[in-house]
């Protein structure tokens, strides 16, 4: 690789998003509003027809099913209203990518699939929802689940649907389950969510629901959060030089009332940076370490440096804090600039997350 002599410049933007590295498609997926199932919202399982169940289901409260006109004429006008959502195109095959909320659609009109895992992101906001819409039908491999991450829930999650819902044997399925055909469960599932159909659901044997209602955003009393600065300002360095960058003050601050044991955790990551045109700084460049920690509320604290930021990792744990604790502190960000290291603008983000 040809070093330029130029000065390399380097953007680092603190903002508070995910904790993981997250393969979403595509960047930003279109808003979405609040989701009106009418009286359909209040069962578990919908019909327009039969509700088969095979034997040993477990979970499943009779009294949350329904096959009445009235409730089944509420999941028509829904399915149509969720149908017409715009959104943002993706390959039909879902599996092996992480979702962030918005609203998608089946390129092409294609039937949805899932041959592998999916990871659904909640972006920190139990309130996030997600739309995957599709005219044509829905399959999932056996053994795949559907897995909720950063407040995803599944009572934000709608799957809909214009064809059959077919699910493969041993899933674990989160979300509204909703189709303008059949539904077909595979055996021995796992589901947190719901199947609502405006034909034939069938379910086959041990197959497991996680109760109703479905998980939605919890009741807190007081709140966990964290303030980081907004940026820094831009840096001059040069291939095979080591430079070092104060952040402005990180601040967790924990009003949940959790006293004597109050505790938490702060994790951080770096994306790796890039200029724009095809040139990436790895985040395994990047060491950090706390400076100027102080803490309120009793905290007994564990500060952790990390020698690379490419995964996420734990920088802080905070343990027997009374009701009302906080803890401040500068990161200070140690870049090593490889020597091969292309000349350019860069620009990538670090995250800190607490919980």
């Amino acid at each position: 690789m040809t070093v330029n002599n130029r000065s390399l410049k380097l953007l680092l933007c603190t903002l508070v998003l995910s904790l993981a590295s997250i393969t979403a498609l595509p960047d930003a997926a279109h808003a979405v509003t609040d989701v009106n199932l009418g009286s359909a919202g209040n069962f578990q399982i919908v019909s327009g027809a039969a509700i088969t169940l095979g034997g040993a289901v477990l979970g499943l409260d009779i009294t949350n099913t329904s096959t009445s006109s009235p409730v089944v004429s509420d999941l028509s006008s829904a399915l149509s209203v969720l149908s017409a959502t715009p959104a943002v195109s993706v390959p039909a095959d879902l599996g092996g990518k992480t979702y962030l909320p918005g609203t998608y659609t089946a390129a092409g009109g294609a039937a949805f699939a899932m041959t592998t895992n999916v990871i659904i992101d909640g972006n920190h906001d139990c309130k996030s929802k997600f739309i995957f819409i599709t005219p044509a039908a829905m399959n999932t491999t056996a053994g795949i689940s559907i897995t909720l991450i950063n407040d995803a829930k599944a009572s934000n999650i709608y799957w809909v649907v214009g064809g059959a819902i077919t699910t493969g044997a041993a899933n674990n399925l989160s979300g509204n389950f909703m189709s303008s055909a059949a539904i077909t469960v595979g055996a021995s599932s796992s589901i947190n969510g719901r199947f609502l159909a405006l034909a034939a659901i069938t379910v086959g044997a041990s197959v497991v629901f996680q109760g109703f209602p479905i998980s939605g955003c919890p009741v807190l009393v007081g709140g966990l959060s964290i303030a980081v600065p907004a940026s820094v300002d831009k840096q001059s360095m040069n291939p095979g030089e080591s430079v070092v960058i104060e952040l402005g003050n990180v601040t967790v601050t924990d009003t949940r009332g959790n006293s004597p044991n109050a505790s938490w955790t702060v994790t951080t990551i770096c994306s790796d940076l890039s200029d724009g045109v095809g040139n990436v700084l790895g985040a395994q460049n990047f060491s950090y370490r706390l400076k100027n920690l102080t803490v309120t509320g009793g905290l007994n604290t564990t500060p952790q440096s990390l020698t690379s930021m490419s995964t996420p990792a734990i920088i802080l744990t905070a343990t027997s804090g009374q009701a009302i604790n906080s803890a401040t502190w500068i990161p200070v960000i140690t870049v090593l600039v490889p020597i091969d290291q292309v000349a350019g603008m860069y620009a990538g983000s670090i995250t800190h997350s607490v919980y």
